[in-house]
């Protein structure tokens, strides 16, 4: 256990105080009848109303495309270059995970949406193992996955099969609103996915720490940078703080390593960074492709 893990017996204390922070500033875009709650969005995906000042234009830096942007791309249809093991009896299955991110990215370089939610419904699974106070974060992700799902089954599903087909669309129709959340709209689809797109470099950063970190380091520590890096800038104080308190109730290493069911430590980083590489693949196109259409700060 770390040296910066709260004692037992604080660990529900913590996971409850976590909840309660995080209670308190729903997501953005709840139901697909409305897009605000008491007139603004907020929450722990990154959808506050506003957005904290930073050196730079009072907006929050763009991430760079990060380490694992170095790593080859994933390619659809491509065989895993190693092993992804099963866990028999284990909600997460790593193995699905990266199929799922795998198979979403085309040869032409689009993002299938069915095939990056089928990564999401994995990542959930990973989400919901880390403990009580990550439970509300889960089910908010749902939310968000639904949102989408209602989308691809509804009267324009045709446009919402790739991630390019339905910024084209959604940015024709003028279903996004640029300036300020469309009212009386169901929630769009961009603003949806953006929640979804930032916290999955959350988890990418976060997995890429864990893999290439030593034994002496506190996977609490390593969660919590990566949520600083990824997260942070767009939640307000008490968020933060409660996330705090939640990433210090973190299972321990063995404990995460044991979640990709590898034969021994060296494979279970193996596996963590490949992971990394195809999450990465996919979050970059994604990063591209709203930066280019100026999505990146959706309020």
């Amino acid at each position: 256990m770390g040296p910066q893990r709260l004692p037992w017996f604080l660990l529900p204390t913590a996971a409850l105080l976590g909840l309660l922070f995080l209670s308190s500033l729903r997501l953005p875009e709840v139901h697909l009848s409305a897009c605000v709650r008491g007139g603004r969005p907020c929450g722990w995906l990154g959808g506050r109303g506003e957005t904290p000042p930073s050196e730079e234009n009072g907006k929050p830096p763009l991430l760079a495309q990060t380490s694992g942007s170095r790593l080859p791309l994933p390619r659809h249809g491509i065989p895993p270059p190693a092993r992804a093991p099963r866990c028999p009896g284990q909600a997460f299955q790593i193995s699905r995970l990266l199929a799922a991110f795998r198979a979403c990215l085309t040869p032409d370089g689009e993002i299938l949406l069915g095939e990056y939610l089928a990564g999401w419904k994995e990542l959930i699974k990973l989400i919901d193992t880390l403990g009580a106070a990550f439970g509300l974060l889960a089910r908010e992700t749902q939310t968000k996955m639904e949102i989408l799902q209602g989308h691809r089954a509804g009267p324009h599903a045709p446009h919402y099969r790739t991630l390019q087909a339905m910024v084209a669309f959604e940015l024709r129709r003028g279903l996004v609103g640029l300036r300020a959340l469309p009212p009386g709209r169901p929630p769009s689809g961009c603003r949806t996915l953006l929640r979804l797109h930032r916290a999955l470099k959350w988890l990418e950063l976060f997995l890429g720490k864990l893999s290439r970190s030593g034994p002496e380091e506190d996977p609490s520590q390593l969660c919590a940078e990566a949520y600083q890096a990824a997260l942070a800038p767009y939640h307000s104080w008490w968020v933060r703080q409660a996330a705090g308190l939640a990433f210090l109730a973190l299972p321990s290493r063995q404990e995460l390593y044991g979640l990709v069911c590898a034969e021994g430590e060296r494979e279970a980083r193996a596996v963590l960074l490949d992971a990394v590489g195809v999450i990465a693949g996919v979050y970059n196109v994604t990063q591209r492709l709203y930066a280019a259409r100026g999505l990146l700060e959706l309020p």
